[in-house]
């Protein structure tokens, strides 16, 4: 049996990883998203078990104990990590799945899969900071601390875009979007 495709989509805070995959996601119907697990609080309008699966230290622990996750990382004071049952089952199967993460969860992926798909999603050059503030500020859910932290962070994200096979810049949704969809139909025809 042939084992599906693994595509990672990360970038940093406030890009429009999400946003771009739900746009995305009409022409991309074979994948299936692994729901991350993280220690952060859960933002109003988020569903657990469907955007995140939202853990206390404790069970984040436990996971990282028992091998229950094939990566995680300390991201902006939180611990982010994909569970491996969203993921290693489901590409056995033959199933395309998909992993909107953080850019230190990406590489560790390629490590685990080197024959993943990485597309790195960036924001407008020229105005990065500026954009990516805007876009962070909009969700309403991070202090000025936070929001800092997000930013000093993605100054090193952009840097890790030699590692990824397609950047993406998201200068306007659909655009994106439809880039992202001929990606992935290029890929798929190429491995076939």
């Amino acid at each position: 049996m042939k084992s599906g495709l693994l595509l990672v989509l990360s970038g940093p805070a406030g890009v429009g990883k999400d946003t771009v995959w739900k746009h995305a996601a009409p022409c991309l119907g074979t994948f299936a998203k692994a729901t991350t697990c993280t220690t952060r609080a859960q933002r109003a309008g988020e569903k657990d078990g469907t955007d995140y699966f939202f853990k206390s230290n404790q069970e984040f622990d436990a996971l990282v104990e028992s091998d229950g996750l094939l990566e995680w990382a300390w991201v902006h004071g939180n611990r982010y990590g994909v569970p491996v049952s969203s993921v290693r089952d489901r590409l056995e199967s033959g199933d395309d799945v998909v992993c909107i993460i953080e850019v230190q969860g990406a590489l560790k992926i390629r490590a685990l899969f080197p024959d993943s798909l990485l597309v790195f999603l960036k924001p407008p050059p020229g105005r990065e900071t500026e954009i990516l503030r805007a876009r962070i500020e909009n969700r309403g859910a991070e202090d000025d601390a936070q929001i800092a932290r997000r930013l000093q962070t993605a100054q090193w994200e952009l840097d890790q875009t030699q590692f990824y096979d397609y950047e993406i810049i998201n200068d306007e949704v659909e655009r994106a979007a439809q880039e992202l969809c001929e990606v992935i139909s290029r890929e798929k025809a190429r491995r076939a």
